[in-house]
This record gives C-alpha cells, sequence and structure tokens, in this order.
C-alpha cells in the first residue's frame, strides 16, 4: 500500500464523528406512468427499493437523493456541500436493513447516511491532498450488507475496499482486493467487485468477510467488462457485460450471465452487437431484470436457462430498476429526468433490433417442465453458532442430483426453538447443485436484546419451499450471541 492510501485509512479512522443537522412479434406498447423529477438535469443514478416500500434514487449532478413512493409522490433531500469541481459529485447509493440511506460522493464528503426520513446522520469525509481533483480520493459505489454495515469501494491512486459500521467504525487493510466501481451482493451475503487493476477489469472478485483479500475470478476476454452484479436463482453471481461508452461511440456487444465460485465455470447468453445491459436484479418471478442501454435502450429479462427478452419503453432510456412493493419495475431515466413505472406483462417479447450475435433464447420459447426445485439440505453446526453484529449464519448444502438439476431455492426460517416464535424475517435463498455456504438472516433488534450475551439459546432453522408454508427440513442449532 502506498503511503498515500496509507495516510487515507489513517485519516477515515479519525472522522467518523457524525453531522447533527431483453426479432419476435412486438408487444403492444408498454403502459407506464412517468413521474417527473422536480430539479431539472439532475444526472438520475441508481434506484433501490428501502424496507418500507419507498424508493430510493441518485440524483448524482444535483448533489442530492430522491425518495419515490407507489402514488408517485417525490421528495429531495440534498446532500452535504462537497469541495468537488467535477461533475456528478453523487455517485452511489443504497438503502440498509434499518432503512438509512448510504451515498458515496467525490471528494469532499465522501460517505453521507441519512435517516428513512432524508435527515443527514453522518458525513464522513476524506482528506484532500494539495488541492488535487482527479487524483483524490473517493468513495465509487456503496451496498449494505444484512448487519447494516457499509461496503464502499474506494480509489486513491489503487483501487481498494472498505468496510463502514453506522457508529463509524472503519475495517480498510493493506490485503484489500483492488475493486473497481462496480458492486454487488450475493444471496449467500458475501460482496463481490469488478477487478480495480488495469490488468484485471475483466474479471470479478468475491470479497473476503473481513475486506481482507478475496477471491479473483476471470471472465472470457472479448474486450467487454462487467457493469453490474447482483444475486441470482443459480450461480453465485449474476453479471452484465458490455463494451465501455465511448465520447463518439455507444456501449455495445452485451451480454449477461452467472458464475459458479466453486468451479470459477461461468454460463453466459450474448444479448446483441447493440445492446448493453447495465443494472439488474432478480424479479419476484427469480428471472434477472435489466436495463438495456446503447443503441437499443429498454429492459430486458432473462430465465436460468437463458430465456429472455429486451423490450423497449415508449421512449424512455433506462438507467437503473428496481421492483416496487407493487411488483411493477420503476426505473430511473436519466435523458428524461424522470422516474418511470411499467408492469412485467408489458415486456414479454423482443421489440427492438439488438443487432447480431444473439445467442438469449427468445422467451416465447416454452421451457421444459421442471419440478419445483427442492430446498436442500442443512448443515449440521459444529459446537455453537456464533451471532455477531445481529447477524446469524446458517449452513446448507444443495445436492448434486437429477432433483437439483436447476439448483436449489427456498424461504429460510428461524425460530425459538421453544415456543416457535420468530425471531427473524424470513430469507430467500438459492444455491446451485453441490454448492453449500452460509445464508445469512438478521434477527430483530427485539429479540436480539432478548439474547444475552454469552448466554447459550436453542434456535430451530426450518427450510420451506418458495411460496409453500410446508416445511421440508429443519434443524436445532445451539447459538451464543458474541
Amino acid at each position: 500500500m502506498d503511503r498515500a492510501r496509507t495516510a487515507l485509512l489513517t485519516a477515515l479512522a479519525l472522522v467518523v464523528s457524525p453531522l447533527l443537522v431483453l426479432t419476435g412479434t412486438a408487444p403492444a406498447q408498454a403502459a407506464v406512468s412517468v413521474f417527473p423529477v422536480p430539479t431539472s438535469s439532475a444526472g438520475l443514478g441508481r434506484i433501490t427499493t428501502a424496507p418500507d416500500g419507498s424508493m430510493w434514487f441518485l440524483m448524482g449532478d444535483a448533489n442530492k437523493v430522491g425518495r419515490i413512493t407507489t402514488s408517485g409522490a417525490i421528495q429531495e433531500f440534498a446532500l452535504p456541500p462537497t469541495d468537488s469541481s467535477v461533475d456528478g459529485p453523487a455517485k452511489g447509493l443504497d438503502v440498509g436493513p434499518d432503512g438509512s440511506v448510504w451515498v458515496t460522493t467525490d471528494h469532499g464528503s465522501n460517505l453521507t447516511r441519512l435517516s428513512s426520513a432524508g435527515q443527514v446522520l453522518n458525513d464522513w469525509t476524506f482528506p484532500n491532498y494539495d488541492g488535487c481533483v482527479s487524483t483524490c480520493p473517493y468513495g465509487g459505489e456503496v451496498r449494505v450488507d444484512p448487519s447494516g454495515t457499509a461496503w464502499v469501494t474506494m480509489n486513491y491512486g489503487s483501487s481498494f475496499i472498505v468496510k463502514v459500521t453506522p457508529t463509524g467504525g472503519l475495517t480498510a487493510s493493506d490485503n484489500s482486493p483492488e475493486c473497481d466501481d462496480v458492486l454487488g451482493e450475493a444471496a449467500d451475503g458475501t460482496m463481490w467487485c469488478q477487478g480495480g487493476s488495469a490488468e484485471g477489469q475483466d474479471t470479478i472478485t468475491r470479497v473476503n468477510a473481513d475486506a481482507a483479500g478475496g477471491t479473483t475470478y476471470p471472465l472470457p476476454s472479448d474486450a467487454t467488462y462487467p457493469m453490474g452484479l447482483a444475486a441470482g436463482p443459480v450461480g453465485s453471481i449474476w453479471f452484465t457485460r458490455s463494451s465501455t461508452d465511448g465520447s463518439l461511440t455507444s456501449p455495445s456487444r452485451g451480454s449477461i450471465g452467472y458464475l459458479d465460485a466453486g468451479s470459477g465455470a461461468t454460463k453466459i447468453w450474448q444479448t446483441g452487437s447493440r445492446s448493453a445491459p447495465r443494472d439488474l436484479v432478480m424479479g419476484p418471478d427469480r428471472q434477472m431484470w435489466f436495463t438495456n442501454r446503447g443503441a437499443a435502450p429498454g429492459i430486458g429479462h432473462i430465465s436460468a436457462d437463458g430465456r429472455g427478452a429486451i423490450s423497449s419503453v415508449g421512449s424512455y432510456e433506462p438507467t437503473s430498476l428496481t421492483f416496487g412493493p407493487d411488483g411493477a419495475i420503476w426505473f430511473t431515466d436519466e435523458k428524461n429526468n424522470s422516474i418511470v413505472r411499467v408492469t412485467t406483462d408489458q415486456l414479454g417479447s423482443t421489440n427492438v433490433d439488438l443487432g447480431d450475435g444473439v445467442t438469449m433464447l427468445p422467451s416465447d420459447i416454452p421451457p421444459v417442465p421442471t419440478k419445483a426445485a427442492p430446498v436442500g439440505k442443512l448443515l449440521k453446526s459444529k459446537g455453537v453458532t456464533r451471532i455477531e453484529g445481529g447477524v446469524l449464519p446458517v449452513r446448507l448444502k444443495c445436492p448434486r442430483s437429477t432433483a437439483a438439476t436447476q439448483g436449489c431455492a427456498g424461504t429460510l426460517r428461524v425460530e425459538l426453538a421453544s415456543g416457535k416464535k420468530a425471531i427473524a424475517k424470513p430469507r430467500r435463498y438459492s444455491a446451485i447443485p453441490g454448492g453449500a455456504g452460509k445464508v445469512t438472516v438478521s434477527i430483530f433488534k427485539k429479540d436480539l436484546r432478548k439474547l444475552r450475551p454469552g448466554k447459550v439459546v436453542k434456535l430451530r432453522v426450518e427450510l420451506l419451499k418458495a411460496g409453500s408454508k410446508k416445511v421440508k427440513a429443519k434443524r436445532i442449532i445451539k447459538v451464543r450471541r458474541a
């Protein structure tokens, strides 16, 4: 680690005080609802759904964040002033399990946390060396894990990643993997990023839980790069790829796929020479839904067996998308400075020219009938499992069997062994055949307080098929709050 980066980490440890104050028959044109953002030329970026059902979005060029409800009501909240002289100081956004909103900023105030009401709770400022502009430290992207800890990609000469708790506790390591500003959380709670070195930008890295080190996986080299990372129905992590934007060209040669961390193998579908998938999220239907940039803007979707479509949404150009509590897709449109709502039934078939090279199967090809995915197997815990930071890790495995050729999936439920009282919100999960790992569950705060530190308590862990109330697997485990 160079001296400047060491200085940055030292400074980060000191500045923790809070402030007060997817060419078939075209479908009918997608019926949309459009909500213009009050601030013009706001530079709309990521949008994500909060625990209360409201949706928060980034207003990068305005140095603001916004919140929209399913009724279309929009509120804007100013971020603290920055010393940035570049356009679009606000860079990344995510919402934690407690509803707090985390925002990264280029220069100046680099990480801000707001309450669910929009009040600034914390504002961490990184140092500015010698009045620099292009080389100052900045927070690029942020994701908040189930414990409420923020993971932030940092760039300051070299690229790395840090963890910050709501109280300002910082975890940073000389052995941090190089992470560029593409970050995503897998179904097992691990964080993944795009490789940050100049020669490693066509790689993705699974970051260790302590942010010190990680495992890097190369992607097939074709001069396209990861643009989005997210949990999916199978595999360890899903990703989108395309060429980068150019001053005279649009991003192109897009693809979407997933990687299996156990073997390092990938499954990738090309979405066309005129496509450029970017932001992606798994929908309630367990398909991956994504924004498509470039010459064929729209919304795409793809299933775990590669059937999908990309559809235009009128004249709108989706930037980032999320699912609202109403089951509809809500997306930001930077060009039109609007939030747009569209239902998935309007996006069934491709109605744009994707160019050549498409290997994604048309969505109107019926899938091969399959049985519902098995839930997998709960692994026996060795001794007592520690609950740290209010988070319980549960070990499970998906068998490598005929029944599990599509992987395992279900809902994990945690209750007190006596009384059957639920002490955590049920957690949906998925796993690949032969895969084993941990599903992390956040204990309700009121129940966490009842678990005295050091005391051993028995919990019942149950696995249910998705959408079913029938328990398919269960195990009693002993836990102790750290």
